[in-house]
């Protein structure tokens, strides 16, 4: 197998459960139309979308159960290839479920099983031994390990002097942040909470962006949905605008950002185009139902309708 492009860390996976309940209420009995399940879970949704903009990616896990085999296979059925650690819990389960009168998403995520010591010692012995050009830090951590083993990880992979990407919030968010990452993609939510400040305009997103990069963050890129995203580094300053389409299922649309700014970097990309491919593979992927099944020609075609703004 040739290296891999990107080394996607997933701690916390999960398998995903779509549920399509037209008028949906609470309290009340409905029928599931159709039912879909998917390898889930961050990391699972980036590399999903890797592979559909045939970016080299594989993905680092921990598994475990009856459902963590079941994700193992799903993902060998997409062609995903996945490096996979057993662990003693059982892999969780995340549902969507669909209003298709409405359009409406809800998301259950469940917590994940708690790893142990060894288990997370285990886990990220396994990345470490995985050479790639990035290293994407994506989603939240399981139960058991404290938000510092983050910070450690990047600084590991730093030592061995390796680029890292970060997606991920709350504590383990700033526990990475501190050990600066190379690029750093959160929402408005995210950063607002890291930051303390709310974040409801384009502007607070613009200054939070610049705060963020203050701290020694080489690249931060901040997503506001259908607003777009704004991107800074030591040379831009960016604001990328998506086109106006059809939404079908905007969950997951963040991983496959993530997934399209990957890609663009590894492909020498600067910050403005970066941030257009990727903001191109959202949108496509937000007309889908399944997060990060995108398909390639709808993405490669929004490219050029996604306005670039600089700030």
């Amino acid at each position: 197998m040739s290296q891999p492009t990107l080394c996607v860390i997933t701690p916390n996976p999960a398998l995903d459960r779509i549920l399509i309940a037209p008028e949906l209420h609470l309290g009340a009995v409905r029928r599931v139309t159709e039912a879909r399940v998917a390898a889930g879970g961050k990391g699972l949704n980036v590399a999903r979308t890797a592979k559909a903009i045939e970016s080299h990616a594989v993905v680092c896990t921990p598994l475990g159960g009856i459902t963590g085999q079941q994700v193992a296979w799903l993902a060998a059925q997409e062609g995903i290839p996945i490096h996979t650690v057993a662990i003693a819990g059982e892999t969780r389960v995340c549902t969507l479920i669909v209003d298709s009168a409405t359009g409406e998403v809800t998301v259950l995520n469940e917590v994940g099983p708690r790893l142990s010591e060894r288990e997370w010692s285990t886990f990220t012995g396994r990345v470490s031994d995985i050479t790639a050009e990035w290293y994407l830090i994506c989603g939240s951590l399981p139960p058991g390990p404290p938000p510092s083993v983050l910070a450690e990880l990047v600084a590991t992979l730093h030592q061995h002097g390796r680029r890292v990407m970060v997606d991920t919030s709350g504590a383990a968010l700033e526990e990475a942040v501190a050990a600066k990452p190379a690029v750093v993609k959160v929402n408005s939510e995210e950063l607002g909470a890291l930051l303390g400040m709310s974040i409801t305009s384009v502007a607070d997103a613009q200054r939070a962006a610049f705060a963020l990069h203050q701290r020694g963050i080489e690249v931060v890129v901040v997503t506001l949905g259908a607003c777009g995203a704004v991107g800074i580094d030591a040379s831009d300053r960016v604001l990328a605008i998506p086109p106006r389409i059809p939404v079908c299922n905007p969950i997951g649309c963040g991983d496959t950002f993530f997934a399209g700014l990957a890609n663009a970097f590894s492909n020498s990309h600067n910050l403005a185009h970066a941030m257009q491919i990727a903001t191109a593979c959202a949108a496509a992927d937000a007309q889908t139902l399944a997060p990060g099944a995108i398909d390639l020609a709808t993405a490669r075609a929004l490219i050029d309708h996604v306005a670039i703004g600089y700030w």
